[in-house]
């Protein structure tokens, strides 16, 4: 009976690993507004409903009482207005709406990671190397995966590696992998939000072209 239930258990760790690799492509590739946590959406609704009537980039009272009302008096409501209408929701919008309770724009924009740990966004963010990285780990974890399957009918005769027959440990690896890629793909995510939003304040203060933002 236990052999069923670790078997079920690596199952699901190497199914959730290799749903990363899809999560994380669907979020690169895709737009689904179904997708999108209601909050957001009705924020999303309400600021390009107010931004209509915005004239030359400048908020209107109307926008402005908008943006405070759904992120409060420390975001400059330019930013915002910006976000809205760049004509990637996407891009920029969701990003910082989703990490609204994370930015100031008081002096300078920040971004708090923790109550006592705030920084300004990164100018770069290198999103290849943490894309490989959660592929190689969903791949990892279809390896042990495969490896509880293959050793439970040719174990392994080698002494030092005589833990690829447990499926304990398999198991263990099979999770380990799991949470890494999941661990990866979250911090990718992260990065990325507070990238796009650092990119669209540089653009705001013309450091940065709109054309680069595409």
């Amino acid at each position: 009976m236990m052999i069923y239930v670790a078997f079920f258990l690596i199952f699901v760790g190497v199914t959730f690993a290799l749903y990363q690799v899809y999560s994380v492509h669907y979020a690169i590739n895709f737009e689904d507004e179904e997708e999108r946590p209601e909050q957001v959406n009705q924020a999303l609704k309400t600021l390009a409903d107010e931004a209509e009537g915005c004239v030359d980039g400048e908020p209107s009272s109307g926008f402005v009482q908008s943006v405070q009302r759904i992120f409060g008096d420390g975001v400059d409501a330019r930013l915002v207005l910006a976000a809205v209408a760049s004509g990637s929701q996407k891009a920029f919008a969701e990003p910082l709406l989703r990490r609204r309770g994370r930015v100031e724009t008081n002096g300078e924009l920040t971004i708090a990671h923790l109550p006592f740990w705030k920084t300004r966004p990164p100018v770069r963010y290198r999103r290849g190397p943490v894309l490989v990285f959660i592929m190689v780990c969903s791949l990892m974890a279809l390896f042990w995966g495969g490896m509880s399957i293959i050793t439970l009918a040719y174990p392994v005769a080698v002494p030092a590696l005589a833990w690829a027959n447990s499926l304990l440990v398999l198991t263990v690896l099979v999770y380990a992998s799991a949470l890494l890629a999941y661990g990866a793909s979250k911090l990718d995510f992260y990065l990325h939000d507070i990238q796009q939003i650092g990119r669209l304040n540089r653009s705001l203060n013309g450091s940065e072209s709109v054309d680069q933002l595409t």
